[in-house]
C-alpha cells in the first residue's frame, strides 16, 4: 500500500467508524499537506532537544547526501548554523523503501544562504522541520485567546535547550489558560509551543497545528491540537452534570459515560477494537481494564485480576 492509499484508508476508516472520540467530524483541511504537496512551501528548522543538538539535523547538502545516508554523521548540517533558518522545498521525489512502502526525497533551498539541501522522509515525515504556515496560523488562531486544557499536567515553560529546567504543573481538566506566546518547539510530532498563563504560572502546551509533516499513519479527521485543547469552556458548553465532572476530576470512569468523557478521564486507550458486526459496539483497552461501548455509551468495565 503506497502513501496515498494509506492516507485514503485512514480517512475512510475514520469517516466510517463509530469509534470517534467525541469531537465533531470535520473535513480534512487544505493545510494538511502530504509530502507530494510540499513543493513551494516554506519550512523552518525548529529547535532540537539539548541531547540531540550535537548530532545536528539529518539533512545534508546535496553533494553530501550519499555519505549521510550511508551513516556518516559528520556531514549532517550543524544545529547552531541552521536552527530557525527557513527553507523552501524545490522538488519532491518518491522512492521505494521496501514492500508497499513509499518514501520521499525532499529537495530544498535555504532562503538566507541559497544552500541546496536534501532530506529523506521516514514514514512520510522529515524530522527537524516545521511548516511555516502552521506557525503563522497557530498564532492567528490562539495568540491572546483563552484555551481550556484537556490535560491534567503541564510543563512549565522552561528552556528549549534545557528540559531539566521545567517543572510539572498540575491542572484540572478544562482549566482556563491565556495564550501569551507561541513559538517553535523541539519535536517534529508537536513542533509548536503554546505558552499559556494558567493559575499565575507560565506553562507550555506542545501541539501540531496540522497533520503536515506528521507520519501518514497517525493522521486523523480532526486537527491534532484538539487532542490537547478546548477552545470553549467545556464545563459551560458541554452540558454535562456535576457528577460527570466529579468522576473526570477523580480520574474515574463509570458505566453510562460517553467516549469523550472516558478519554478525558483516562486518556487515549492503548487499543480500540470495533465490533465487526456493524459498529454497534467497540472495545477500548487500558492496561488490565477493558471497556465496552454500545454506540457512544460505556456499558461495561472489566478488570483483569
Amino acid at each position: 500500500m503506497n502513501h496515498k492509499k494509506i492516507i485514503l484508508f485512514v480517512m475512510v476508516f475514520l469517516l466510517g467508524s463509530c469509534g470517534l472520540t467525541g469531537v465533531s467530524a470535520m473535513a480534512m483541511s487544505s493545510s494538511n499537506l502530504t509530502p507530494q504537496q510540499w513543493v513551494g512551501q516554506t519550512f523552518l528548522f525548529h529547535a532540537l532537544p539539548g541531547d540531540r543538538q550535537e548530532e545536528g539535523y539529518e539533512i545534508f547538502k546535496t553533494d553530501d547526501a550519499d555519505r549521510g545516508w550511508g551513516g556518516d554523521r559528520l556531514v549532517r548540517i550543524p544545529y547552531a548554523m541552521h536552527v530557525y533558518e527557513r527553507v523552501r522545498v524545490t522538488d519532491v521525489v518518491e522512492f521505494s523503501a521496501g514492500t508497499n512502502q513509499t518514501e520521499y526525497l525532499i529537495y530544498m533551498k535555504e532562503i538566507s544562504s541559497g544552500m541546496k539541501l536534501v532530506g529523506r522522509t521516514m514514514r512520510g515525515q522529515l524530522e527537524g522541520l516545521l511548516l511555516e504556515a502552521d506557525l503563522k496560523k497557530a498564532r492567528e488562531q490562539f495568540l491572546g485567546k483563552k484555551v481550556y486544557s484537556k490535560l491534567r499536567f503541564l510543563q512549565s515553560e522552561g528552556q528549549l535547550a534545557g528540559e531539566a529546567a521545567s517543572k510539572v504543573i498540575p491542572v484540572k481538566i478544562g482549566s482556563e489558560a491565556q495564550v501569551v506566546d507561541i513559538y517553535a518547539g523541539v519535536q517534529t510530532d508537536e513542533p509548536i509551543w503554546l505558552i499559556v498563563l494558567i493559575d499565575g504560572q507560565r506553562a507550555r502546551v506542545p501541539i501540531a497545528y496540522s497533520w503536515s509533516n506528521i507520519r501518514g499513519s497517525a493522521w486523523k479527521q480532526t486537527p491534532p491540537w484538539q487532542e490537547k485543547l478546548f477552545t470553549e469552556d467545556p464545563r459551560a458548553h458541554l452540558g454535562w452534570s456535576r457528577e460527570v465532572w466529579e468522576q473526570i476530576d477523580a480520574s474515574s470512569v463509570v458505566e453510562g459515560m460517553s467516549k469523550i468523557q472516558v478519554e478525558l478521564s483516562w486518556g487515549a486507550p492503548v487499543s480500540i477494537v470495533e465490533d465487526p458486526g456493524g459498529c454497534g459496539k467497540s472495545i477500548w483497552t487500558y492496561g488490565s481494564s477493558t471497556l465496552t461501548f454500545n454506540g457512544d455509551a460505556l456499558v461495561s468495565i472489566e478488570n483483569a485480576h
